[in-house]
């Protein structure tokens, strides 16, 4: 008769997995950066993946992990490095030959100046805004928060638009809609802020 051990390991029952958490993402490490002489961040590796698309940041920027005393380049990061992996070249089509009095149509296509021209050519609004602060004010006053994010013109027909829908008891339309504008608005403003500053350009 066989050991009853040789059979192999009995698997463990499942215990309670509800207070079991995840392992931390690599990327919810935050780096500083070192750009136009001037330091910035600390930014999470998911935030400094969108920047290196965008073409705020790239392999040669330096960055130094927050707790740690060594700067270095961003794509010898261990972490980093893999967002500013470079990928093997696509090889060019084949060329496409035409016999006799066959026509050849070229097409061009126009790509642009890049992400960090698009930043020059924004005139949206930007600036330090807190979404908090904003809702905050346009709960307690209708249109305090668009007169926060600079938007007073609007600010101020939210307030005279909610009085006057309030005498038929609609007015609360109007309010919740200057908390959304006015959260949204903001949060929209400072992430702004937060590239221009990151791509160095003027506040």
């Amino acid at each position: 008769m066989a050991d009853e051990s040789e059979s192999g390991p009995v698997p463990a029952v499942p215990g309670d997995r509800s207070r079991i958490q995840p392992p931390p993402h690599p990327l919810d490490q935050r780096w500083f950066t070192h750009q136009n002489d001037q330091v910035y961040g600390p930014y999470t590796g998911h935030e400094l993946k969108t920047f290196a698309a965008e073409g705020i940041v790239d392999g040669s920027t330096s960055v130094i992990r927050e707790g740690q005393e060594t700067w270095t380049k961003a794509g010898e990061d261990p972490v980093l490095a893999r967002i500013f992996r470079v990928e093997k070249p696509v090889a060019p089509p084949p060329a496409i030959t035409a016999g006799k009095g066959a026509t050849i149509v070229q097409v061009t296509n126009q790509i642009g100046a890049g992400p960090v021209s698009a930043y020059l050519d924004d005139d949206a609004p930007f600036g330090p805004k807190s979404a908090g602060v904003a809702f905050l004010l346009s709960f307690l006053i209708c249109g305090a928060g668009q007169m926060y994010n600079g938007q007073v013109a609007k600010g101020i027909l939210m307030l005279i638009g909610c009085i006057v829908l309030w005498a038929a008891f609609l007015g609360w339309i109007i309010n919740i809609w200057s908390w959304i504008d006015a959260y949204q608005t903001a949060k929209k403003m400072n992430a702004r802020y937060k590239r221009r500053l990151a791509a160095g350009l003027p506040i």
